[in-house]
């Protein structure tokens, strides 16, 4: 290889890394700023850019927890990767911050949830709950409204030391604090499992 040519490949690498680093405190800005307003954040989930393909694993992790004749309501779907790979005997309904298809319903989580929650019996969140403030209001908006499968993940602060603003996540339960939540409503860990450091939760409630 020409001296140029890693010259080149040496300016490149450079810029993409003074890209990634604005990027970066960009977020740490906007999530400081969004905590102290209690607020989501629309702006950045309208980007399509910031749904990363390497999810879809984690995806196909929590889809292996859903019955064949659940009725399920996704909530953060993005692209609907979920409702690819679901069999088709599976009901299901996308929910998001923002509306990328006609089929989406949209629902700020931050906010009280204004879907009909009683049609469905299966809830799912994957890489959700980070961007929500009161977790524990989502789980009993669910409860009330009897529903009694919840799949879930979360990067739990006392397994994932991140800088939580850097990640623009907006709530920092750790691992125990999360169960704690989950069993006060009457649901239990029927499986858990770590991606990639993440916890996915397959919580379930007897009727």
């Amino acid at each position: 290889m020409k001296l140029i040519e890693i010259v080149k490949i040496l300016k490149n690498k450079l810029v993409g890394s003074k890209v990634n680093q604005q990027r970066i405190n960009e977020i740490e800005s906007n999530t400081i700023a969004l905590k102290e307003a209690r607020k989501s954040d629309v702006n950045r989930w309208q980007k399509n850019e910031e749904l990363f393909t390497n999810w879809n694993e984690r995806t196909a992790i929590m889809a292996d927890f859903i019955p064949s004749d659940a009725n399920v309501i996704e909530f953060g779907a993005g692209v609907m990767h979920m409702k690819s790979i679901l069999p088709k005997t599976v009901t299901y309904t996308p929910s998001d911050i923002v509306k990328r298809y006609e089929e989406t319903v949209v629902c700020d989580l931050n906010e009280p949830i204004t879907v009909n929650l009683k049609q469905f019996d299966t809830a799912v969140f994957s890489g959700v709950l980070e961007y929500v403030y009161n977790i524990e209001n989502v789980i009993d908006q669910l409860s009330n409204a009897s529903i009694n499968h919840i799949i879930c993940s979360y990067c739990c602060s006392d397994i994932i030391t991140l800088s939580r603003e850097k990640n623009g996540w907006l709530s920092d339960y750790t691992k125990s604090e999360l169960e704690a939540i989950f069993s006060g409503f009457g649901y239990t860990v029927k499986n858990y499992q770590l991606w990639n450091n993440q916890s996915i939760f397959n919580l379930v409630r007897e009727q």
